[in-house]
């Protein structure tokens, strides 16, 4: 018999010596019958439980969440200026590359054209610097800055005095200078969540009104 044997008889009779000093006499003829249970103490997980444990992806917050938490408050005077022109900077390669402006602008009347309209119309504007041109809000009018929220209905950008201002897409007409050209975004072509546009096809326009 192994030194190991040994021991686990030797650990076997000490406990129940200790029980049968110490347990009541109306006791004693159940202790052979109890040692030989089973005691089961965690629950056994079947391998498919394991897998979809391992497999368990982590909760992202909802949007009313995120709102509940203020993601989306960006304070009138928060943001300056300067600290988003590394974006700006960024945005710029990025759209260069996507839009491959280092070749030349397709003319309107190409086919070309509508190619790249889509793939500007599918881009992401955080980052961009947009202008109001036109706008059924006066006041609207010539505002401008760098785009530092993107949501459905709105643009959050900041102008060069460091002022936050939330522009409302379907009411305004926006512009864009790419490569020494201007390009006219109409804001209700753009009422689509960023990630939802990525995917979506724009229908058209010879010229859309506000």
């Amino acid at each position: 018999m192994s030194s190991e044997e040994n021991f686990k008889k030797g650990a076997a009779e000490a406990i129940v010596g200790f029980l049968n000093a110490n347990v009541a006499k109306s006791g004693l003829s159940n202790i052979d019958k109890e040692l030989k249970k089973d005691f089961v103490l965690a629950k056994k997980r079947s391998k498919d439980q394991k897998r979809r444990a391992s497999k368990k992806k982590v909760r992202c917050l909802t949007r009313a969440e995120k709102k509940e938490l203020g993601f989306y408050a960006i304070p009138r005077k928060g943001v300056q200026y300067k600290e988003v022109l590394p974006l700006n900077k960024i945005w710029l390669q990025y759209i260069s590359e996507v839009l491959e402006l280092d070749n030349s602008i397709p003319d309107p009347t190409s086919k070309a054209w509508e190619n790249f309209t889509q793939t500007l119309y599918r881009a992401d504007f955080h980052g961009s610097f947009l202008k109001v041109t036109r706008s059924k809000c006066p006041s609207l009018v010539d505002k401008s800055g760098i785009c530092i929220m993107d949501t459905r209905n709105t643009f959050k950008i900041v102008s060069e005095n460091n002022i936050t201002s939330t522009i409302p897409k379907r009411d305004c007409v926006f512009q864009m200078d790419l490569n020494k050209c201007k390009i006219t975004l109409f804001g209700k072509l753009l009422c689509v969540r960023p990630a939802e546009r990525s995917t979506k096809k724009i229908k058209g326009h010879i010229h859309p009104d506000l």
